[in-house]
């Protein structure tokens, strides 16, 4: 969550429509480059050595490229298939092979392509944009360093107002707030992050045109980000561990997965100390050389799970009992009311001139309808309380709910205020996107428990298009589905009526 918003205000605040063009080319070679080609690229022409047939011009990559480059990650990434397997079927128990492969696969890639292309495309644009203005104080004041910063020879103020010089613009800032840029020092590669961070300074505003910039926010959250990403990879692995070494039990105490993590970090810790590069070295070999029988494993394993899904498949044909489709569990039960029925039914009244088709449930919205529709425009985190404490049943979630509810509205109140900031400093208005769409998480995330919890059909991207610009619908939506469904609202219990009838759900409480 927190990398997610770092990279969204940084996207919102960089130069984004030019980021989304970096982010279609990339995807484009990723899918030319990457799947294909890369697979077989061996580098043989550059693998040659000197009398062996080796390029006279000396731009071929060094013989040693592919085993410390690609042949080292391939094997690295076999060598950790069954470690990192075995988390994954931990956490993906009574999940479909359709779930897994999405989770697993296709989303990590795309966030990774956004991720590479939106923080990359920042850092080369910005380093670009510092070479161009090195240039331009060569060219036009005969001063390389004319724009650079006081601090540091490898960073350039941009200008925040065109430049012109013997009445001819030379320099036109069609970014302005994003300063200074940086070239990468060869030296010391640690500080690029930060650069990019700092670049958000937006100078020259602010009640006496002397706000700080967003940096120190945004390098302070991508350290604290950057820990939990650290602390988290260490529990996995230590989860990892625990169960093999309590020999496939589920259940441990957590002093053992403490000491596997201190283990852990003592056998890292340990390495780096005694053999530094020596050791890392030694580690990408040992890699490389245990990631080869791992393959034969993995296609093994592959060709394991076609024949149990084949297996299956005939067991079920053949009528056999206990093996059930899930779906047919769940009957296909929708909303009562459409996202965009209610209010909106009024454009279906207004463009038909009044004629609509009946039998498509299209009727006129009613008083309730009308005044749930603007009562959640304006204070959602109302319904949005009563919604949680009505599907929780016992209220053994009531402060949580609270909580939750206090964080909706403070998200609410918060994005609103930031739009209006952003009329003076456009980089809030990136702050009030984010809180915006926190909102829209908090709202997904309640409307697919629900939806789950009475059986009805749906998906995340439904989910979360309704809980974020269609929010108000959103609520008045599931406020009508659970009132038809005969839950008291207010009281956290359903009505007596309705106690004794069980929804039948999936095993994982959701439907596909």
């Amino acid at each position: 969550g927190l990398g997610c918003l770092i990279l969204f205000l940084s996207f919102v605040m960089e130069k984004s429509y030019w980021l989304l063009n970096v982010l279609v080319q990339t995807t484009g070679v990723y899918l030319q480059w990457n799947i294909f080609q890369l697979p077989f690229w061996t580098n043989a022409f550059g693998g040659l050595k000197e009398g062996e047939g080796r390029a006279t011009d000396e731009k071929s990559a060094p013989w040693e490229w592919m085993g410390w480059w690609t042949v080292f990650y391939m094997a690295w990434w076999v060598a950790w298939a069954c470690f990192v397997g075995l988390f994954i079927a931990r956490i993906s128990k009574n999940r479909s092979l359709r779930n897994v492969v999405f989770g697993v696969f296709l989303a990590p890639t795309a966030y990774a392509l956004v991720w590479m292309s939106f923080m990359g495309g920042m850092g080369l644009r910005q380093q670009r944009q510092a070479n161009e203005l090195q240039e331009l104080g060569r060219s036009v004041y005969n001063d390389e360093a004319r724009f650079e910063t006081s601090y540091s020879e490898f960073c350039y103020d941009v200008p925040q107002e065109d430049v012109e010089f013997n009445g001819a613009t030379v320099f036109v800032n069609t970014l302005p707030g994003i300063t200074p840029v940086c070239r990468q020092d060869p030296d010391d590669k640690t500080n690029d992050w930060f650069n990019i961070m700092y670049s958000f300074s937006y100078p020259g505003t602010g009640a006496n045109g002397d706000f700080g910039g967003f940096g120190q926010f945004m390098s302070g959250i991508s350290i604290f980000t950057l820990a939990i990403y650290f602390i988290t990879s260490s529990d996995s692995g230590s989860l990892v561990v625990d169960t093999l070494a309590s020999n496939g039990a589920e259940e441990h105490h957590w002093i053992q997965r403490v000491f596997w993590a201190l283990t852990e970090g003592a056998v890292a810790t340990g390495l780096l100390v005694a053999g530094g590069n020596n050791a890392l070295g030694a580690l990408q070999t040992a890699s490389i050389v245990f990631g080869l029988p791992f393959n034969f494993f993995i296609f093994f394993m592959c060709w394991s799970i076609q024949k149990m899904c084949e297996k299956l498949e005939q067991l079920e044909e053949l009528g056999a009992t206990g093996i059930i489709d899930a779906k047919l569990l769940l009957p296909k039960k929708t909303w009562e009311m459409p996202i965009f029925g209610g209010i909106f039914n009024i454009v279906e009244f207004i463009v038909s001139f009044g004629m609509v088709n009946k039998q498509l449930g299209i009727e006129f919205p009613t008083s309730k309808q009308v005044v749930g529709f603007f009562k959640n425009l304006l204070l959602p985190f109302l319904p949005l309380y009563s919604i949680c404490s009505s599907i929780d049943m016992k209220g053994e979630n009531a402060r949580a709910n609270m909580l939750l509810t206090v964080a909706y509205a403070l998200c609410h109140v918060g994005w609103i205020a930031l739009f209006i900031c952003g009329t003076i400093n456009y980089g809030f208005v990136a702050f009030g996107w984010s809180a915006f769409f926190l909102n829209a998480c908090i709202l997904t995330s309640v409307r697919m428990h629900v939806r789950g919890k009475l059986g009805i059909v749906g998906n995340f991207v439904g989910d979360f298009i309704a809980g974020s610009f269609l929010y108000p619908q959103a609520l008045l939506q599931i406020e009508l589905q659970l009132e038809h469904e005969d839950y008291s609202f207010g009281d956290g219990n359903p009505s007596e009526e309705n106690e004794d009838v069980t929804v039948p759900l999936h095993k994982h409480g959701h439907a596909e």
